[in-house]
């Protein structure tokens, strides 16, 4: 009887799968990328600006936040999300370490 071989990952393949399965989804890259661009949103304010609903905004919002990539912190009665510019950084370097580098330039050519 042959034994089954146990893969071991490193730390950095762990972190860079975990951060990819939370942008895995097209909402989740949409809320992330607009959370960038305007910082410091409620779900409502979230919900006003992209083609969600508020309980798809709510679910893929708990992932990113599980994941690291945003930060809610309470303020009154609403939550305030933020993006973790660390965590992000700290995805993009790891994704860097693994892949290696994009390069600066392309070069395309029809032909």
């Amino acid at each position: 009887m042959k034994s089954k071989k146990v893969a071991q990952f490193s730390a950095d393949f762990k972190v860079l799968a975990t951060g990819a399965k939370a942008i895995g989804h097209p909402a989740r890259v949409a809320i992330l990328k607009f959370l960038l661009e305007h910082n410091n949103q409620t779900c409502k304010s979230i919900v006003e600006q992209l083609p969600f609903s508020q309980s798809t905004v709510s679910q893929h919002l708990a992932e990113l936040k599980q994941a690291g990539f945003i930060e809610g912190n309470s303020y009154k009665t609403s939550m305030i999300y933020t993006v973790s510019e660390s965590n992000i950084n700290a995805f993009k370097k790891n994704f860097e370490a693994v892949f290696g580098k994009p390069e600066e330039k392309r070069q395309l050519s029809m032909f």
